[in-house]
C-alpha cells in the first residue's frame, strides 16, 4: 500500500513539475514575442521574408546557440571582433544590427520565441506603415516644421541633392536611398541602427506619422542620374547647337573665303 503511495506521489509530482516547465516555457515565448514585436519587428520578419534585415525562419536551428545569445546582446562587439557571419550580414544587408539594450533574461526569450514562434500568435513582417504625406516630409526634412519630440532636422546632417534638399555633410547624402533601402526604410527609421542617429534619437524617437511622411519624401526622390541629366541637359544642347552653326557658317562661306583667297595668291606670284 506504502509502494502504491509512494508511486502515485511520484508521477503527480512529476506531472506537476511537467506542467510548471510547461507553463514557464509559454510565458517565455510570450515574453519573447513581446520583446521581438517591440524591438525586432521594424527590422525581421520571423518568417523568412526580408525586410530591413533577414528572416528569422528556423534560425535558431540555422544558428549556434551561443552565437545568437551573444549576436543579440551585442551587435557591435562581435563585428568589432571580426565575426565571420556578422561581417557577411552587414555586407549583404547594409545597415549594422543596433544595441538593443537587452537584459540576459529578455535575450534568453527572444530566443526561445524564435525556437518556435508558433507557440504566440506571430505578425510575419514588420506592420504595413500608414501612408505619407511628401510635402510634410519636405518640411520635416528641412526643418520646417520641428519634429515632435524635438530632433533635430535631417538637413542637419544629410542632403538629398537629387530631389533638391540641401544640407550638412556629416552623413551621407539621401538620394539613393530608395534604391539602398526601397519599402524597408520605415524600419530604418524607426530602429535608427545607425551610430550618430541612436546617440541622437534614441531618446527622440521619429513618430509613426513622421517616419511615413519622410519615407514618402525620400522613396519618391528622382535617380541622382536623372538629376544629373538635367544638369548638363542645358551645356549638352548648347555645345550642339553651337557645333551645327559652325558646320553651317563654313558651308554658307565656303565660296566667299575662296574668292578672297585666289587674288591674293594670284598678287605674289
Amino acid at each position: 500500500m506504502r509502494r502504491m503511495t509512494f508511486r502515485a506521489l511520484t508521477i503527480l509530482t512529476a506531472g506537476a513539475l511537467a506542467l510548471t516547465a510547461s507553463s514557464a516555457g509559454a510565458t517565455q515565448t510570450q515574453e519573447g514575442k513581446a520583446v521581438f514585436d517591440a524591438k525586432c519587428l521594424a527590422c525581421h520578419s520571423v518568417g523568412s521574408d526580408r525586410v530591413v534585415g533577414p528572416g528569422l525562419e528556423d534560425i535558431t536551428n540555422r544558428r549556434d546557440r551561443a552565437w545568437l545569445v551573444s549576436f543579440i546582446s551585442d551587435p557591435a562587439l562581435m563585428l568589432a571582433d571580426g565575426d565571420t557571419i556578422a561581417t557577411r550580414l552587414l555586407a549583404e544587408y547594409l545597415v549594422p544590427m543596433p544595441d538593443l539594450g537587452l537584459t540576459d533574461a529578455e535575450v534568453e526569450a527572444v530566443i526561445a520565441y524564435l525556437a518556435e514562434p508558433a507557440a504566440a500568435p506571430s505578425a510575419n513582417g514588420a506592420a504595413p506603415a500608414p501612408a505619407g504625406d511628401p510635402a510634410a516630409g519636405r518640411a520635416l526634412f528641412t526643418g520646417e516644421r520641428q519634429l515632435a519630440a524635438g530632433g533635430p532636422a535631417c538637413s542637419s546632417c544629410h542632403s538629398a541633392n537629387a530631389a533638391g534638399l540641401s544640407g550638412g555633410t556629416l552623413a551621407k547624402d539621401l538620394s539613393q536611398v530608395s534604391e539602398t533601402y526601397g519599402v524597408a526604410l520605415p524600419g530604418v527609421l524607426k530602429t535608427t541602427p545607425f551610430p550618430v542617429m541612436q546617440d541622437i534619437f534614441a531618446a527622440r524617437p521619429l513618430t509613426d506619422e513622421e517616419i511615413a511622411d519622410i519615407t514618402a519624401l525620400l522613396l519618391e526622390t528622382p535617380a541622382p542620374g536623372a538629376a544629373a541629366g538635367s544638369v548638363f541637359a542645358f551645356p549638352a544642347s548648347g555645345a550642339g547647337g553651337a557645333i551645327v552653326l559652325l558646320l553651317l557658317a563654313g558651308f554658307v562661306w565656303r565660296g566667299r573665303l575662296r574668292g578672297v583667297r585666289k587674288p591674293l595668291i594670284g598678287g605674289h606670284r
